[in-house]
């Protein structure tokens, strides 16, 4: 936690979770959380020498890779 960016209390929206945590969250396996920490494709912090993510920023990442569906065509 910083002071210029203060996260809520952990309750069930805000939770912190650890590499397991999110990849349990996502449904994928620790490497892929691994590969995702070395792109900088999701956001995270260190608690000591651990990785943690905050859930809202782990929702924040399955958001941007969501793909909106197309718009059926017009019956002619």
């Amino acid at each position: 936690m910083t002071a210029t960016s203060p996260r809520p209390t952990a309750n069930a929206g805000h939770q912190l979770h650890d590499v397991d945590g999110a990849a349990d969250y996502l449904r994928c396996g620790r490497r892929l959380i691994y590969r995702l920490v070395a792109e900088r494709r999701v956001k995270f912090t260190y608690a000591g020498r651990s990785l943690r993510f905050w859930q809202s920023d782990l929702d924040a990442y399955l958001a941007a890779r969501a793909v909106e569906p197309i718009d059926p065509p017009l019956p002619r």
